[in-house]
């Protein structure tokens, strides 16, 4: 399901998050979701587009996908070695365990079955990085987090879609 201009047209619907107050946003992304998710059936899978961050004090995106969507499984998206908000170096994004106890946390909340949703993979861009570094990045941080990694344009994103292959019917963040 997409939640911005791009996503729209890859998907074929969504919610054009941007475009919707903040107020309703929360409102718009459940709808979305179960018009989206309308007829899956308990072994479907429903892919939610992330948008923003958490970690940027000018989004306004994140919280509403978490809140709307009620993830089941999360899936976390990272720029590999970004240490803060880019443009703004007083804003240090917290290592990624800290961000994802966090991002677990604030998906649990106000859930009415009690399901604590857990980041299942991490998809790391590595763009910047020459290919042996990207390698070893996505290596590191499989390691340091007990998840899969990988960046899922230079490597595919089977292992990411493998990571989640048990939560049938999931709904996927990015942030």
């Amino acid at each position: 399901m997409g939640t911005g201009q791009a996503g729209i047209l890859i998907a074929g619907g969504g919610v054009p998050l941007d475009a919707v107050r903040v107020d309703y946003a929360a409102g718009a992304v459940e709808a979305a979701v179960l018009e989206a998710g309308a007829g899956l059936g308990p072994d479907g899978l429903l892919l939610v587009e992330g948008q923003g961050s958490l970690c940027h004090p000018g989004s306004t995106a994140t919280l509403p996908l978490l809140r709307g969507s009620q993830p089941t499984e999360l899936l976390l998206v990272h720029r590999a070695g970004q240490r803060h908000i880019k443009g703004l170096p007083h804003l240090v994004i917290p290592p990624l365990q800290e961000l994802i106890a966090v991002v677990e946390g604030l998906a649990a909340l106000g859930r009415a079955d009690g399901l604590r949703p857990r980041v299942r993979a991490v998809a790391l861009n590595t763009m910047q990085l020459a290919e042996q570094e990207a390698v070893a990045a996505t290596a590191r941080t499989a390691e340091q987090l007990g998840l899969a990694c990988a960046d899922p344009v230079r490597q595919g994103a089977g292992m990411l879609l493998e990571a989640l292959d048990g939560s049938a019917g999931a709904d996927l963040l990015a942030s």
